[in-house]
């Protein structure tokens, strides 16, 4: 057996909560999806969603509070037994009963609690009874000296037999065979007991109705003449120990503090305070107890519970109040007024007690002294004698109760020998002056400047760093008396929510304790959670407005039935109800108690905590202070007779407004619409049955208002307030003007475009159902961390990057938008008023980027239907290719055939070789006329020369003799020449029907100046293209696309000026689709798909990304206009434009006419070639030396994606873009063919988006210095952060978004490193069966699977709802794990080594090609090609390991498993699916040529494969 000595005095037990914890988890989850699906839709809807938001955003908050609080509950076992073969002599302990009002707390209620107190097990010497009397009462002391008397009876009577129940009253209602045994004697002394209790309360009941008990001398001399709040310190010794004697009573002092009219009392902290003062003069305990006048001590043993906390190791130094919940007694049936707390302390008062402790609850509680004179913890051992008398300074000036706190604060016990020689000193701290000048209130003692000085005083505490513990004997300690009717209860909460607020709101918010004192966080949220009780009404009350004014407005704030985010809300009200219930039936409560708790909740909210809030606003505005309203006491008996119990009361007080006015504006809301007197709604959705619903459960809440509104007496509302209410709510349901927000997208009633929002219903339900697999995933995986080991890990880091991807693609699509243009309604204008645009080529290598593509893109450009004198097409060539300027000049005289005989003929493919692929039927069927058939042959047959002369150009690699226009050619370096421009075609007569302006440009490079590749192309372009012609608009195209839409202008100009303001539209960008591309797609380039999804759903946020290529753009903003500058005019334009934009005077002039707006009224000049000589100085290399062009103004230099980089900027000043999409598409372009092509492509997109995520261009710095919004910041981060480094982490470590379990690298480990689980039996068949059969059964494996299914079924769905082929589908898939293994992978480590300082990224073409017709004939269409290049070495080294996995588990070459459990079928299946995705790599092991990998790339991966191999063997046996 222990030795008791040896044992602990309490024991901390941990209670386990996974239920609840899942519970609790669910809700936050259903809440955190509720708020975004607000979030997303808030600009789909008006006020009513807006508010819906606020308010559900303030309960998640809320509910994330109360799970912190309760997610660790603890119990504390304590072990009286234990103590007292411990402690050779307990401390002493003063004990404190407070009472204010003798009307409001009868007597009888405190004698009971102070005999209570003076029978408890405990050593009677060692005991003090103080009662504060605030009401100065001569009945209240009449009655504790008669309680006295009573006492030395009645104590040693408790001792005796052992009566566990000591409060007289609640002892004699019940039999005493049940209480103290059978025996004669006993029975003679209870019948004794009784009487002399019942002959106490006689004379105690005919006290109060004489109202003076006596004549008001001698002893009762000093309460003749007293005022309640006017009168002197009276304390009296009522009763003193003098022999101390172990079994005698404890000391009885009663004390009246001095009040005066023009003091400050503080209610009950100032209360407090002086019997901390007397105790302390008087005897100096080392503890004290204080409790309410009607909270008695219903378990003997209370104070050796509370010592077993306070006395064992280490909790000198730690614990510093030991708090004992609230328990009531006669609590009535069902607790219908939800006052009686028990799941409460149940369920967060244990859960608290696991943080920094419970909170200080005001009663019940015992403290330490020193701590209450503000002793801190890292001062108590050993004392710091200095910190002692500075606390001391502050103390008073009573000279006895500064040595007192000395032998306190020292730990040092001396109690004075005659109680009554320390009167005068205590009527000296006592009186209402003694604490001005002194700490008392704000660092030393109970705390002032709140209601609930409780809850003020425990934070102070805890702030210091002191914890509390919580003290639950099996037997509750105290019992109270709860309110037993609406006003009683009503006033108490009011009281508690003002005390409360006034915390929240000054300098000891726990907040502040938290950042500058010693409270720990999670304890911070606790406090919040309470002190944020008066901050509920407001959104409470206008969630439960909501409802009814849905229904009178006929508007709505809830989802309709039909959308499957009403599931959401559904499930947060059936699960939230089924845990509170869970609770209530596990601690033995009632279903009915349950309800009456949900609906007190309602009713206190609205009526009790709105009026508490009222007085603190009113007190914070200065315009009247807070007051303590005492709470009425009742000694309650055996109601269960009464029919009427627990039925709600009321009074006439204005509390019960807010509760009346509701319930009546609910009662109307559901007659308007019974009767349908509802308006039409003016949004298409009116108020429906989710409404209707939330109306009638809160006309249920408030039923016992209801009930109210045809009760009578104090059943019943009083008339006045039903007057009040029902005009505020007929106020209410008249005055509904606010109606719900519309965003207007046009300004006209034939707009030139619409806006046209998608739904996808489908898609978002799966993708919410994914969202929460991934979610629960992640859960599992944290929860079950322990068990299992770094694969584990491993799995959990890259799972949880793949989930923050996917929400960043989901919050990206949530919202898909598209527009409508209306080219016929703008060609109704006069052409004169249509605005210029200036269209820019760029190209820049003639064997990569083949001359015939540009010259196509160049020949459908000037062809389409757009005047001519309003076009000029600038042709950037950055490889100072003398063929490419010989090319555009023999394209500029097939143009002058060309494009005439595509306008005459409305040809709808302008792009020669496009158009003449096909036959002449298929082109322009309808049009078989002789004269069409003559001229197709004739225009064919001039192409056709054209082809030939550009072919035998290239050939001869120099097309010309070195004179006239190719002069500057000779001699030149492709990076090292100077500027050339070259004015090809200039429509002199500014004529509608001649050729548009068409200038080649090859802007000056040197060896030791930046040219910043493509942005520095299209910055030269765009101030050349500024003096020469200076459009409002500019198009952009890469070489390779053509113009496929003849009216792509005309859509563009329609989103241009078709917005009521142009912040709408900065850019309108077209989406990159390809021509000719093989048969479903083989290399993945075609990505419809995703430009259907994510650029729609980017379109409904801030606009799409700038792609590069296809865009038009405002001038201005390219100029870098912000939109609160959009209207600005003058000097500081001016201004601006001197200090950026360089030192060209006609360029700065050029500027200054677009940034004032004065563009777009006349037509481009007509004589361009004036202004070569400017255009040359502004394409100098020196020339951007000292002006913001890249940084500020123009395309962004910084990273090779330099089209994400400026769309991001111009997002980042508040602009919006559009998505243009016109039937048939406005441009096509070439797609990468082939394994390289594809590579160095997706290489570079990775390489520059990840240059701008790790800059100072980041989009989450955009949104938080700019004005870049939240989600268009999540889509550019799921861009740049997912598509290069995040896709290269889902291939390399972990699952893919298609199936969470895929493991690659990670499959690879564990299949290598455990062993095949054999049964026991000795099973010798197929090995592979027997591969750990027993995580096939576990539930999560469940999770995988769903994963892997209703992810690939999304991915289908989404495929073929956009017409492509299952087949199109997978290849995207292996695709995306190629590219991410190999493309993105080098692009991560060239932007490490930039980072680095090691190398620097560079920019690298594309190879285009030119297909006129389809491939479907060559057996090797859509073949994956491979090289030399090292891009190709993980992704064979990939499939190479998964082979050798695959490998050793069928031949059982793996280790023994380290754990339980080794490798299993979905390893396998994992490891099968990564092979599959490489498939081509497979192919391209055993095949030869461009199609089979390079020998020196497959020795490269076997070592590195092997390497892998031996490293993961090792790693399993280490």
């Amino acid at each position: 057996m222990a030795n008791p000595i040896s044992l602990p005095l309490y024991e901390k037990i941990p209670r386990k909560n996974t239920l609840q914890r899942a519970f609790d988890s669910l809700i936050f989850l259903l809440l955190l999806s509720l708020l975004i699906y607000r979030l997303l839709f808030l600009n789909n809807h008006g006020l009513t969603w807006l508010l819906a938001f606020l308010c559900e955003s303030w309960f998640t908050f809320t509910w994330v509070l109360i799970i912190s609080s309760k997610w660790n509950p603890v119990e504390n076992k304590t072990h009286p037994d234990r103590l007292l073969q411990r402690v050779s002599e307990l401390p002493s302990v003063d004990m404190f009963v407070t009472t204010a009002d003798p009307v409001l707390e009868p007597p009888i209620i405190t004698v009971n609690t102070v005999l209570s107190l003076l029978a408890i097990d405990y050593p009677s010497h060692k005991l003090a009874c103080y009662v504060s009397d605030d009401g100065c009462s001569p009945i209240t002391y009449y009655s504790l000296v008669e309680a006295s008397k009573f006492a030395k009876l009645w104590v040693p009577f408790c001792k005796k037999y052992n009566i566990h129940v000591r409060a007289p009253f609640r002892y004699f209602s019940t039999n005493p065979q049940t209480l103290g045994g059978s025996s004669t004697d006993f029975q003679q002394e209870w019948k004794r007991m009784k009487d002399e209790y019942e002959r106490l309360s006689c004379k105690i009941e005919d006290a109060v109705h004489k109202s003076v008990p006596c004549d008001l001398s001698g002893d009762f001399a000093e309460f003749s003449n007293v005022e309640r709040k006017n009168h002197p310190t009276i304390i009296k010794v009522i009763w003193e120990n003098k022999t101390s004697l172990l079994d005698g009573l404890p000391h009885l002092i009663y004390i009246s503090r001095e009040k005066l009219p023009k003091h400050p009392h503080h209610y009950k902290a100032g209360a407090m305070n002086v019997l901390a003062r007397v105790s302390g003069l008087m005897t100096n305990a080392p503890y004290m107890l204080n409790v309410d006048c009607d909270m008695f001590v219903n378990n003997p043993k209370a104070a050796l519970h509370a010592m077993c906390l306070l006395l064992s190791p280490n909790s000198e130094k730690q614990i510093a109040f030991a708090q004992f919940p609230q328990v009531f007694y006669d609590g009535l049936k069902n607790d219908p007024y939800a006052n009686q707390f028990v799941v409460f302390y149940e369920y967060l008062g244990r859960g608290i007690a696991g943080l920094q402790g419970p909170l200080y609850g005001g009663t019940g509680c015992f403290h330490r002294r020193k701590v209450i004179y503000s002793l801190s913890p890292n001062n108590v051992d050993p004392v710091n004698e200095k910190l002692i008398e500075s606390i001391l300074l502050n103390f008073g000036s009573s000279t006895e109760l500064i040595n007192s706190a000395t032998k306190a604060l020292k730990g040092k016990t001396d109690t004075v020998a005659n109680l009554r020689n320390s009167i005068h000193a205590a009527n000296q701290v006592s009186g209402s002056c003694y604490e001005h000048g002194t700490s008392w209130g704000t660092t030393v003692g109970w705390r002032y400047g709140s209601t609930t000085e409780d809850i003020h005083t425990g934070l102070m505490i805890h702030k210091r760093g002191w914890r509390s513990i919580f003290c639950t004997p099996d037997l509750p300690a105290f019992l109270g008396c709860a309110p037993s009717g609406g006003p009683a209860a009503a006033t108490q909460m009011k009281r508690w929510t003002t005390g409360l607020l006034e915390i929240l709101f000054s300098k000891s918010c726990p907040l502040f304790a938290t950042l500058f004192g010693k409270l720990q966080f999670r304890q911070c949220l606790a406090y919040l959670w309470f002190l944020t009780w008066g901050m509920r009404p407001v959104f409470e009350l206008c969630y439960a407005a909501l409802p009814a004014y849905c229904i009178i407005t006929n508007s709505h704030f809830l989802p309709k039935v039909q959308e499957p985010t009403l599931y959401v809300l559904v499930a947060i009200f059936v699960v939230y109800n089924i845990s509170t219930l869970s609770e209530y039936l596990r601690t033995g409560e009632s279903i009915q108690a349950w309800w009456n708790n949900q609906r007190m909740s309602r009713i206190n909210t609205v009526n009790a905590w709105l009026f508490g809030l009222l007085s603190v606003i009113l007190k914070l505005l200065g315009i009247s202070e807070t007051v303590f309203e005492v709470t009425q006491k009742d000694q309650s008996s055996d109601d269960a007779n009464d029919v009427e119990v627990g039925r709600f009361t009321f009074d006439g007080s204005p509390i019960f407004l807010p509760g009346t006015t509701i319930l009546l504006v609910h009662l109307s809301a559901l007659v308007v619409t019974l009767l349908k007197w509802q308006p039409p709604p003016r949004d298409g959705h009116g108020s429906g049955l989710g409404e209707v619903f939330c109306s009638v459960y809160l006309v249920i809440c408030f039923w016992p208002f209801l009930k109210g509104l045809v009760g009578k007496g104090r059943h019943g509302i009083p008339l006045s307030t039903v007057w009040k209410s029902a005009a505020l709510a007929l106020f209410f349901v008249k005055n509904h003007s606010s109606i719900p927000i519309s965003f207007p997208m046009a300004n006209s009633s034939s707009p030139l475009c619409e806006r046209i929002e998608q739904k996808h219903t489908v898609q978002r339900s799966l993708e919410t159902i994914i969202t929460l697999l991934l979610l629960s995933l992640l859960a599992y995986r944290l929860l079950s961390f322990k068990d299992h080991g770094f694969t584990w890990l491993l799995a959990f880091l890259c799972e949880l990057c793949f989930t923050l991807h996917w929400v960043l693609n989901v919050i990206t699509k949530w919202t898909p938008v598209d527009y409508k243009t209306y080219p016929d309604r703008l060609l109704q204008w006069v052409p004169e008023l249509l605005p210029p645009v200036d269209m820019f080529v760029t190209t820049a290598d003639p064997v990569l980027e083949p001359t015939i593509i540009t010259v196509n893109t160049v020949l459908s450009l000037l062809a389409v239907d757009y005047p001519a004198n309003k076009l000029a097409c600038y042709v950037s060539d950055d490889g100072c290719s003398p063929l490419t300027l010989y090319s555009i000049i023999e394209a500029s005289k097939f143009a002058n055939l060309w494009v005439p005989f595509c306008k005459k003929y409305n040809i709808q493919a302008r792009a020669p070789f496009r158009y003449f692929s096909c036959s002449c039927e298929s082109i322009l069927p309808g049009d078989h006329s002789p004269g069409f058939q003559i001229e197709w042959k004739k225009m064919k047959d001039e192409y056709q020369k054209l082809e030939g002369r550009l072919e035998y150009a290239a050939q001869n690699s120099v097309p010309y003799d070195n004179s006239s226009e190719f002069v500057p050619f000779k001699n030149i370096e492709s990076r090292n020449h100077p500027t050339i421009i070259k004015v090809i075609l200039e429509n002199k007569g500014g004529h509608s029907n001649e050729l548009p302006h068409l200038v080649y440009i090859s802007r000056e490079k040197r060896s030791n100046f930046p040219h910043h590749y493509k942005a520095g192309a299209m910055n030269v372009l765009t101030r050349v293209s500024g003096l020469m012609t200076n459009a409002p608009y500019m198009l952009n195209v890469d070489c390779d696309m053509f113009a496929n839409n003849p009216q792509i202008v005309l859509h563009a100009v329609c989103m241009m000026i078709g917005f009521e303001h142009e912040s709408g539209c900065a850019f309108v960008q077209c989406p990159q689709i390809f021509y000719d591309v093989p048969k479903d797609d083989p290399f993945g380039s075609q990505m419809l798909a995703s430009l259907e999804t994510i650029g729609h759903g980017m379109g409904g946020i801030q606009g799409p990304c700038y792609a590069g290529t296809g865009c038009f753009h405002r001038r201005k903003i390219i100029y870098g206009l912000s939109l609160n500058n959009a209207d600005s005019k003058g000097t500081l334009i001016e201004k601006a434009l001197e200090e950026q934009f360089g030192n060209s005077i006609e360029f700065v002039k050029s500027a200054s006419q677009i940034l004032s707006g004065l563009d777009g009224k006349t037509n481009h000049p007509h004589d361009i070639l004036n202004l070569i000589e400017a255009a040359y100085q502004v394409a100098n290399c020196g020339y951007e030396r000292d002006t913001a062009w890249g940084n500020k103004v123009g395309w962004r230099y910084g990273s090779a994606t330099e089209d994400v980089l400026t769309g991001m900027k111009i997002h980042a000043r508040s602009w919006k873009s559009v998505f243009c999409m016109p039937n048939p598409p406005g441009f096509l372009e070439c797609s990468s063919q082939g394994g390289p092509v594809s590579m160095i492509q997706r290489k570079r997109w990775a390489t520059g988006l990840l240059e701008i995520l790790f800059s100072k261009d980041c989009p989450i710095f955009a949104t938080l210095i700019a004005k870049l919004q939240l989600r268009q910041c999540l889509a550019l981060w799921m861009n740049q952060s997912c598509f290069s480094l995040g896709f290269s982490l889902k291939i390399l470590f972990g699952s893919s978004l298609h199936f969470m379990s895929i493991r690659v690298f990670i499959v690879g480990y564990e299949m290598e490193c455990e062993k095949l689980v054999f049964s026991k039996t000795g099973c010798t068949g197929n090995s592979l069966c027997d591969w750990n059969e027993s995580r096939v059964q576990e539930p999560a494996s469940y999770l995988f699977v769903a994963l892997f299914v209703i992810r690939n079924l999304y991915n289908i769905f989404v495929f073929l709802q956009f017409g492509l082929s299952i087949r199109a589908w997978w290849n995207h898939l292996r695709m995306d794990k190629i590219t991410s293994a190999c493309a993105q992978l080098f692009g991560v480590l060239s932007v490490i080594l930039k980072l680095l300082g090691l190398s620097e990224t560079v920019f690298e073409v594309t190879k285009k090609d030119q297909f006129a017709t389809s491939d479907s004939d060559n057996v090797d269409a859509g073949s994956f090609t491979f090289d030399e290049s090292p891009i190709f070495i993980p992704g064979s080294t990939l499939l190479i390991v998964q082979l050798s996995a695959l490998v050793m588990g069928l031949l059982g070459l793996q280790p023994p498993a380290q754990g339980m459990h080794g490798s299993g079928l979905g390893e396998v299946m994992c490891s099968v699916f990564v092979v599959l995705c490489f498939w081509p790599f497979v192919k391209g092991l055993f095949r030869k040529g461009k199609y089979g990998i390079p020998l020196s790339i497959i020795c490269n991966s076997t070592a590195l494969a092997l390497l892998f191999v031996l490293l993961s063997r090792r790693a399993s046996m280490g």
